[in-house]
């Protein structure tokens, strides 16, 4: 992507957060997740064939959810009935990839770039999350988004090594617990997503493109060395003590357990699962060697995570005193 085409992307994508922030009604929302999807197209679409395709997934998914907003918009002036709420929770879990609308997480990430990925799963969802963090919304469709996608994640998760399909399923796991954060206000939200935006894009920033997380050929194949960093950033994003996500998990877990006892069971059973098959590629890094391209910087690059651990652990301490 040239220089020109990629500034322009970003500006697209910073204004439509912007617009959604100031926004005084959910068309105006809506108005700022379309320019949000624009510029997302132009981020994850070059010149190849396969990003083109990909394109086509990502648009697609995103028309069909914002169709759904649209649709209860108009029904809200018509009818006041649950029908409006249905619509517009169903549209914005079809935007931010929630199960059961998860199906297009993966698939369009088999072809993005790295840098393409940490915006997918970040920035382009934190407007629909956000939006549900505002509304003050705690009904059955959220908590069941919430519990769904946790488990959908972690389930399908296991197995999975190569690079897109990891980060995929581990988003939409994550989804379920950023779903569980909204309910508890948008301080809590902002404070659990913040140290997930940090992990995935230290993890993803020392990987060089798609393809398997650790070496698995042997013979006369070089194998790559083993990376100390690849390993520091896959436990911060699998949310493993003592790193941020740890401490954010925690504090949703003990609020959501008090006022729905089964939701936190269900998220506290797909984070037992996820770390299973986090420890087995953080295992085969070990032994295989990582599929680190940035070396020098790998090793850099993890003094932040402990670092975030030491600030996010304090500040659980403070919220629970």
């Amino acid at each position: 992507m040239s220089m020109r085409n990629n500034m322009f992307s970003w500006c697209l994508i910073f204004t439509s957060v912007l617009v959604c922030a100031t926004a005084p009604n959910l068309f105006g929302i809506w108005v700022g997740m379309e320019v949000n999807l624009f510029g997302a197209l132009l981020f994850l679409v070059n010149n190849k064939k396969s990003t083109v395709t990909a394109g086509f997934k990502y648009y697609f998914s995103q028309c069909f959810g914002s169709s759904l907003i649209i649709m209860g918009i108009v029904v809200a002036h018509w009818t006041a009935n649950i029908s409006v709420i249905t619509l517009v929770m169903c549209g914005l879990g079809m935007k931010m990839g929630a199960a059961p609308f998860h199906f297009w997480v993966v698939e369009v990430l088999d072809s993005a770039r790295p840098s393409c990925m940490w915006v997918i799963l970040t920035i382009n969802k934190f407007i629909p999350l956000y939006t549900m963090c505002n509304s003050g919304y705690t009904g059955g469709y959220l908590v069941g988004m919430s519990a769904m996608s946790a488990l959908v994640g972690s389930i399908c998760g296991m197995g999975a090594v190569r690079l897109s399909r990891f980060i995929g399923y581990s988003s939409i796991s994550n989804t379920g617990w950023s779903l569980a954060a909204c309910m508890l206000g948008p301080e809590v939200f902002l404070w659990f997503i913040l140290a997930y935006w940090v992990s995935l894009g230290g993890f993803l920033s020392l990987m060089g493109g798609d393809g398997f997380l650790y070496c698995v050929s042997g013979g006369s194949v070089r194998r790559p060395p083993f990376s100390v960093g690849v390993c520091v950033w896959l436990l911060a994003l699998g949310g493993f003590p003592p790193f941020a996500g740890f401490f954010a998990k925690a504090v949703v877990f003990i609020v959501i357990f008090e006022f729905i006892p089964w939701l936190g069971l269900f998220l506290a059973v797909s984070t037992t699962i996820s770390w299973g098959y986090y420890l087995f590629v953080f295992s085969f890094s070990i032994i295989c060697g990582s599929k680190s391209v940035y070396s020098k910087w790998s090793d850099r690059s993890m003094v932040v995570a402990p670092l975030m651990g030491v600030i996010y652990c304090k500040n659980a301490l403070t919220f629970f005193m």
